[in-house]
């Protein structure tokens, strides 16, 4: 028969009550010691701000520093959700929203990740790569980051001995390649300078045009005044496709064209067996070519004035009259009869050399080869 608690008898202990009520302490529920009050919700977590995370003494193995992190952002569904850091312990973050400290200790809980949080060596200045930058010593560099080596200017200096050794030469006249030596070296023809030039070929008219045609590759223009017009009808037209490049006329002009650096004057004489008997005198950057078809004792004149003479394969009366006007040697002299018609000697410019003219595709199209 149970006995009834006196008021004055002490309350009864967790194991008087088990054994009365026959219960378990182990299986009954934990109960919070501090219960939340009604009505009140604890105040929703936010995402940390995505920044930079600071530095940190961290390894990878290593968890964060005793404290709550910050609570994880509500996850956005779609390809280009960003993805939030891993937390330490989500026991520590339950019991910070519980007390409301999980606003200030969001920012001091550093996010373990799989790498250590280390800033890269050197000073990193925002719009260009991190490194330091290139010596004035180091080779001009250029790659996929499209980092090159800064431009520097500056004063060159000379030594005095090298100063002295400076010469101005005068400026040379501009030229065309009138063909090869025997020894295959270049021969130049000086033909346009700021004075003016008098140059006789004794040849045929495929020779003179041939020059003229090397003429137009320099910015020429040419005047011809011949006998035979019929022989030069449609060759400026043919050879530069422009019909004010070459004027032909039947007879002496008036006035000549002015030349210039850019388009230099070519008068061209084409008048059988002898030169021009009066001519306007020539310009800057003019030069006179006189066209001996044969050489006879009315061209000598000519020969006698001329500052270069371009000679193709002469007859035996021409070439002995060449050799004396010219003052050729013997060897030169008997070497003028035995030329090819692809040669010319040219006189007056140094000694008398014997060039090989080496047309090309475009000359004998439009040209065809150098006969007399």
């Amino acid at each position: 028969m149970a006995r009834q608690r006196d008021s004055g008898d002490p309350p009864p202990t967790a194991s008087q009550n088990t054994a009365s009520t026959g219960e378990n302490p182990a299986h009954q529920p934990a109960r919070s010691p501090h219960p939340p009050a009604r009505g009140s919700v604890p105040p929703p977590a936010t995402a940390p701000r995505t920044t930079t995370p600071p530095p940190g003494p961290y390894p990878p193995a290593q968890a964060a520093p005793t404290g709550p992190a910050p609570a994880p952002a509500p996850h956005t569904a779609g390809p280009f959700a960003t993805a939030q850091p891993h937390l330490a312990d989500p026991f520590a973050t339950a019991q910070a929203l519980s007390t409301g400290q999980a606003g200030s200790t969001a920012a001091t809980a550093p996010p373990v990740t799989g790498t250590p949080l280390a800033r890269p060596p050197g000073p990193h200045h925002p719009g260009r790569p991190p490194g330091d930058p290139p010596s004035p010593s180091a080779p001009d560099r250029t790659g996929p980051s499209g980092r090159t080596s800064r431009l520097r200017i500056g004063w060159h200096t000379v030594p005095r001995a090298a100063l002295r050794g400076v010469a101005l030469v005068p400026p040379t006249g501009a030229g065309l390649l009138l063909g090869r030596d025997q020894q295959q070296v270049p021969v130049p023809l000086r033909i346009f300078s700021p004075g003016s030039h008098r140059i006789v070929l004794v040849g045929g008219v495929r020779a003179a045009q041939l020059l003229i045609f090397r003429a137009f590759s320099i910015g020429a223009r040419a005047l011809v005044v011949t006998t035979e017009q019929r022989a030069w009808a449609g060759f400026g037209e043919r050879a530069t496709g422009q019909h004010n490049r070459l004027t032909v006329l039947g007879g002496e002009p008036t006035s000549l064209p002015p030349g210039t650096a850019q388009t230099p004057s070519l008068i061209v004489h084409d008048l059988g067996v002898t030169g021009p008997a009066t001519a306007p005198p020539l310009g800057p950057w003019s030069t006179q070519l006189t066209v001996l078809r044969q050489l006879d004792r009315p061209g000598v004149a000519a020969l006698q004035e001329a500052e270069l003479t371009l000679l193709q394969r002469l007859g035996g009366d021409e070439a002995t009259l060449a050799a004396a006007t010219l003052r050729l040697d013997q060897q030169n002299g008997q070497l003028l009869p035995f030329m090819t018609d692809d040669m010319m000697a040219l006189i007056g410019d140094g000694p008398a050399r014997f060039v090989f003219l080496n047309q090309t595709g475009i000359e004998l199209q439009y040209v065809g080869p150098p006969m007399r």
